[in-house]
């Protein structure tokens, strides 16, 4: 049974078709779908050409989300080859739209992005903006805590996982383990056998997990200025400070990518520091460590409140006497940072990551 939201979706959907397809001169019915499996059917008219569709309509049109639908459409259009599939969505970003059309699926969001194609007809819209609040994600999959799920099944990808040791590894409970891998099969990114799960599409996982993340947005970001006249050399002035003085941190960004997979040049330090501490007292031990001045702009290090609380410091290393966080971590940090974070986020994924993309080459 489709849900309110669900059914206010389509509604607008046939409310404004004309809009958001991009044309006026447009008829689209609603038909008596073949069978009950999908939310719609509708009879779409351009220019005297029809196209018969069968819909699905998701409330989240993330690529961790549409998965699944996709994979029912798919099967769906071999049992009935002469309509063609369609997801209707909020909103659907740019991996989301490019996996539709890679299995041969239309899709139709209410912020204007368009693709339609079959019997003569071929609509091909881009409207980059969301109309829509940013949904809640999915806890199942990238919160905090069932990150901490994520990371390590993505940090052996060829191993599989079951959810007593994996729990015992990561000191949650089994039924919390359990939850976050069934969300992970059943969004496509991973499949059982024996009671074990193996993560079958781990370079899209971590993708659409980058995807779905922004790190200026998730984190609270405090900028200092340190009289230091590089990055590299600030860099060093962290690593010859005693641990006592800073206590828990992780550098992240360029900075941290810099240790492990130089690519970009940067000008600025990120760093994690430990969420338990209050503000005031973090602020005040790094302050006094590097001499930093607060500041409102221009700053040249930022010290970093983490989103991720209690899984930002899994997977942590030292590289040249300095903590960096991981390179799942970096990678996410990265993905949609502003200042060329997606090729340095790219170059990582090449160096460091290509395990993902080749699950049997992991060492």
């Amino acid at each position: 049974m489709a849900s309110p939201r669900e059914v206010e979706i389509l509604r607008e959907l046939f409310d404004n078709i004309g809009s958001l397809i991009g044309l006026q001169d447009i008829s689209f019915e609603r038909v008596e779908p073949p069978d009950d499996s999908v939310d719609f059917a509708a009879r779409l008219s351009i220019g005297g050409k029809e196209l018969n569709l069968v819909g699905e309509v998701k409330t989240v049109g993330e690529p961790w989300a549409i998965r699944p639908t996709i994979h029912h459409l798919r099967e769906y259009r071999q049992l009935h080859p002469e309509h063609t599939p369609l997801l209707v969505t909020p909103f659907i970003g740019p991996q989301g739209r490019e996996l539709c059309k890679e299995n041969g699926i239309g899709y139709i969001d209410l912020s204007g992005n368009c693709f339609l194609e079959g019997n003569g007809i071929y609509v091909d819209k881009v409207a980059e903006r969301n109309r829509f609040r940013e949904p809640k994600r999915a806890k199942a999959l990238f919160s905090d805590k069932a990150s901490l799920v994520v990371r390590a099944v993505l940090e052996r990808v060829s191993q599989p996982h079951g959810v007593r040791e994996l729990s015992r590894q990561l000191r949650v409970s089994p039924a919390w383990t359990s939850q976050v891998l069934s969300a992970l099969v059943k969004a496509r990114y991973a499949a059982r056998a024996n009671r074990e799960t193996y993560v079958s599409r781990p370079s899209e996982l971590l993708r659409d997990w980058a995807e779905s993340y922004d790190f200026l947005r998730r984190n609270d970001v405090y900028p200092f200025f340190c009289e230091s006249p590089t990055p590299q050399d600030l860099i060093a002035r962290i690593a010859s400070l005693e641990s006592t003085a800073i206590m828990k941190y992780a550098l992240t960004l360029h900075a941290g990518a810099s240790l492990v997979a130089p690519f970009a040049e940067f000008h600025e330090v990120h760093v994690y520091v430990d969420p338990s501490v209050r503000r005031s007292d973090t602020e005040r031990l790094w302050m006094e460590a590097l001499d930093l001045e607060k500041v409102d702009r221009g700053g040249n290090i930022y010290l970093v409140r983490p989103y991720y609380k209690q899984s930002v410091f899994y997977g942590v290393r030292q590289v040249n006497g300095v903590s960096v966080v991981s390179d799942i971590q970096l990678y996410v940090d990265l993905y949609n940072f502003p200042m060329r974070g997606r090729e340095q986020a790219e170059h990582l994924m090449r160096e460091r990551l290509s395990y993902l993309t080749n699950p049997g080459s992991q060492q």
